[in-house]
């Protein structure tokens, strides 16, 4: 899911998963900040990765990096509205990577 943020439009009301983890970078936004979806039934019993203060219901330790998120939030707004054109983007990318290299010897497409 991390890299499909802002290439496939993502419900997580409809979607049949429990946990889905997302990560900024991967749609132009910052660094060092994610997310993790947890469903909340069935009840998932998740264990702390890092033990301290106790934020986060336990989860995790020091102050949330408001800016960070923030630009999390952004990031994946602008990525909601532009899905489409990004969509065509990374097409006409790969369309002109492949053709680019599809006449070179011992190239294959592996896939669609």
């Amino acid at each position: 899911a991390a890299q499909s943020t802002g290439k496939v439009p993502i419900d997580l009301q409809t979607t049949k998963v429990d946990l889905m983890s997302f990560s900024a970078h991967k749609t132009y936004g910052p660094k060092g900040i994610g997310a993790l979806f947890v469903r909340r039934k069935p009840r998932i019993r998740l264990e702390a990765q890092m033990h301290g203060g106790g934020h986060e219901r336990g989860m995790r330790s020091g102050t949330m990096a408001t800016h960070q998120i923030v630009g999390m939030g952004e990031a994946f707004r602008i990525a909601k509205e532009d899905i489409g054109a990004e969509s065509e983007r990374l097409m006409m990318l790969r369309n002109k990577l492949w053709n680019g290299i599809k006449d070179m010897e011992a190239v294959y497409l592996n896939g669609d």
